[in-house]
């Protein structure tokens, strides 16, 4: 049964504003909404790109995951969209949504600009939020924008982290 997201936090208006912001990332999540599919079905559809859309809608939760079993007996990782919509009910000051929006609104050149210096200083071993912010001269509001839009960062605990497989 499929359930609608709740977004409460203004946050999360950063990567809802990238999650359906090109053709494949549509395409991608169509499939996935329609029935369950392997990676490397969406990788043969798709191409990297593909790759991409899938693992960023599973990193915000988009999807839904399980293993089974192939023909040949070895175990694949499927994907289901896990939401058919959202509800959005979000209550910010103005200064917090003008840290939502200088984040949202970033064109994409200085947005991989700055997610790359981010992704460089957290190293292997990820960095406490609060020294990333002071680093790079970002409010808290800016880094957790920064690191919902990214494909590359995620939070664990109060850690910046480069975003592992799985």
């Amino acid at each position: 049964m499929m359930q609608a997201k709740l977004i409460n936090d203004v946050t999360d208006l950063s990567w809802l504003s990238r999650a359906f912001d090109n053709d494949v990332k549509i395409n991608v999540f169509n499939d996935v909404s329609t029935d369950w599919v392997t990676l490397e079905e969406i990788e043969e559809r798709y191409g990297e790109e593909g790759v991409k859309a899938l693992k960023f809608f599973e990193k915000i939760r988009m999807v839904d995951s399980r293993w089974t079993m192939s023909e040949n007996g070895k175990a694949k990782k499927e994907y289901h969209a896990f939401y058919s919509s959202f509800h959005i009910h979000v209550m910010t000051s103005i200064d917090m949504i003008r840290d939502v929006f200088s984040i949202i609104l970033m064109d994409e050149k200085e947005f991989n600009e700055v997610e790359e210096k981010i992704y460089q200083y957290v190293g292997d071993n990820g960095e406490l939020s609060r020294e990333v912010e002071k680093e790079f001269n970002f409010s808290p509001v800016q880094m957790r924008c920064i690191v919902k839009r990214s494909h590359r960062l995620e939070y664990r605990g109060m850690k910046i982290e480069r975003l592992t497989e799985n």
